[in-house]
């Protein structure tokens, strides 16, 4: 694991080696690579059927692409299903929602803060690449794993 500022090099996640992280009731994240430097984050996502993410506002610009299970935004009109590509633009406000009777599992890239927001809003909690990473080595600790992905 690189956890300091050294070069980077070509590197091969085993992703099935990774832990799905709590994050949420009924949602987890697998890190692949967290960069602090930039404030950016690459993970999986896991939700249950019916799952839900609140809302919230997307600092910078995030893609996604659909590996499982199909989901839609409140706002918006569509559904991403398995094997679409997503791009959410900096400023983008939405709900994320599982659709059917199959859990979701994503990747994403997210380029900057996540602001989750109240019925008013208001902002009530903050992610980012550091509190991911705090997330993900509190879950290895707990459990005895060794850290492991790319993180910078």
């Amino acid at each position: 694991m690189n956890t300091t500022d050294a070069p980077l090099r070509d590197t091969m996640i085993p992703s099935a080696d990774l832990p799905w992280v709590p994050q949420a009731e009924g949602v987890w994240f697998k890190p692949l690579r967290i960069s602090t430097s930039t404030g950016s984050w690459v993970n999986l996502i896991r939700m249950a059927p019916h799952g839900r993410v609140n809302r919230h506002r997307h600092i910078g610009a995030v893609e996604g692409w659909v590996l499982a299970g199909s989901w839609r935004y409140l706002e918006h009109d569509w559904t991403a299903a398995a094997g679409a590509y997503v791009f959410e633009p900096a400023g983008d406000v939405h709900t994320l929602v599982v659709e059917g009777d199959e859990e979701m599992i994503t990747l994403f890239h997210v380029h900057g803060p996540i602001e989750y927001l109240d019925e008013a809003g208001e902002i009530v909690r903050v992610e980012t690449a550091q509190s991911k990473l705090d997330l993900y080595r509190e879950h290895c600790a707990a459990h005895g794993l060794e850290l492991d992905g790319l993180i910078v």
